[in-house]
């Protein structure tokens, strides 16, 4: 017996040898790196939020977008201007316009940069002979912000060149693209309206995707609705009244989560298709302005001519992703210019305004489950099976919940769950340790 029982320690000290041996091998190698990156990839909230959106994809009744890119190349092919030439947007909205978009923005500061500026006369004739029946035009506001007690007021909306132009035209709206930035400084969040005050008065100013969600959907259009909200917003945050807000939008909040689809790669885009009149279509294409527009003597013209594919029955994004346009962002799938943020929202336009989020009694149930699941599986698997069990349980369940839900419920549920079962475990392991105590004294702490 003694023999067998030296036997087995020998044997298992070999095992334990080779084993050591072979990681040591494997960590001088950097694989040790590849599989930690990869465990903390699988547990990081925007690498969960990443995959489980990229496997969910588009929901319905989703808007196809095209982003009009004024990119590094753009800049250099129109004479590295320290600003966008509006020159150059007159003619990419009338290239929009023409070849009937669905709806079109503006993702430019219009406001003056210098004292005395004067206004572009293209894009001024252009704003002011903009046809009735023209696509919706949104420009954004420019808002600037005050602190008061740590909390950021909005304190006014400045002027722009272009305000008496586009004076009494309903199908041109100022909009705000003021995105929630987290404590980290990334983007997750987005504001669905501003409201500027002035006393009891003032406006406010939707986000392109609150206006983007009330465009018609089969003859049923909620702009109405969307002007009675606005209002009611400004009675109720410059007035300090009671108002009464229309069904429309189901909002309870002024910001939303942004369920990003897009990265700012090149062949992203190409995995999202979506129905659209029956056809199937890319849900983001991404076109260099360069290839449009061209600029001589600061006179835009069309740079050939243009196919109306990209842009019939789409959304079209007009933004920069420029080195020098100031309009990066961090998000869960890497950095990306803020017009690709606003591609991100616009194209899931009515699922971010109008889901409903579970009621929080809700939440906290499908939280109790997920965390009792994920306690069970560190019960019955060994460690690595269970570090993988409960890596893919937790994917599944944020990408189930933000389907059937809303993206927003799917993060709170795992927030909830996780951090919960975080907490089983180390009562657990106390525990354990408490259970052994008895027998073993301190050194119960040893395995």
């Amino acid at each position: 017996m003694f023999g067998i029982k030296m036997g087995q320690v020998a044997a298992h000290r070999v095992k334990t040898f080779l084993i050591a041996a072979f990681t040591v091998l494997a960590m001088l190698a950097g694989f040790g790196q590849r599989v930690l990156d990869s465990h903390n990839g699988l547990g990081d909230a925007d690498h969960l939020v990443a995959l489980s959106l990229t496997m969910s994809g588009v929901p319905k009744e989703a808007l196809p977008v095209t982003f009009l890119d004024v990119d590094d190349r753009t800049r250099s092919l129109w004479g590295a201007t320290s600003s966008t030439p509006h020159a150059a947007l007159a003619e990419l909205i009338r290239m929009s316009e023409t070849n009937k978009a669905a709806a079109i923005l503006v993702d430019f500061d219009l406001s003056p940069s210098i004292e005395g500026q004067a206004a572009d006369p293209q894009l001024s004739a252009l704003l002011r002979s903009y046809p009735a029946d023209a696509p919706l035009l949104l420009l954004v506001r420019k808002i600037g912000f005050t602190k008061a007690q740590g909390t950021a007021m909005a304190a006014g909306d400045g002027p722009t060149l272009y305000d008496a132009d586009v004076a009494r035209k309903p199908n041109i709206r100022w909009v705000t693209t003021l995105n929630d930035i987290g404590g980290d400084r990334s983007v997750r969040r987005l504001k669905l309206w501003q409201t500027v005050c002035d006393g009891a008065n003032g406006v406010a100013y939707p986000a392109a995707v609150l206006v983007m969600s009330a465009l018609p959907v089969k003859g049923v259009s909620h702009d109405a609705d969307l002007k009675a909200f606005l209002d009611a917003q400004v009675k109720i945050e410059c007035g300090h009244e009671e108002a009464k807000l229309p069904p429309w939008p189901p909002v309870t909040s002024a910001v939303a989560q942004i369920p990003f689809v897009f990265a700012d790669t090149a062949g992203a885009p190409a995995m999202f298709r979506i129905t659209r009149d029956g056809q199937q279509v890319v849900a983001l294409r991404r076109i260099s302005a360069a290839q449009l527009v061209t600029m001589t003597n600061d006179v835009a013209a069309p740079a050939g001519d243009i196919d109306a594919d990209p842009f019939a029955n789409r959304a079209v994004i007009l933004g920069a992703s420029h080195a020098d346009s100031g309009d990066i962002y961090a998000t869960p799938f890497g950095n990306m210019p803020g017009a690709l943020v606003l591609a991100n929202s616009v194209v899931q336009a009515k699922a971010i305004v109008e889901t409903v989020p579970a009621s929080p009694f809700f939440k906290n149930v499908l939280a109790v489950i997920l965390f009792i699941i994920l306690a069970y599986i560190a019960r019955t698997f060994i460690g690595a099976v269970a570090i993988i069990a409960l890596s893919l349980v937790t994917l599944a369940a944020l990408f189930i919940i933000s389907r059937w839900f809303s993206f927003a419920t799917g993060i709170d549920v795992v927030s909830v769950a996780v951090p919960g079962f975080a907490l089983f475990k180390l009562f657990d392991s106390l525990m354990d340790i408490a259970s052994h105590v008895p027998r073993k004294g301190w050194r119960a702490i040893l395995r």
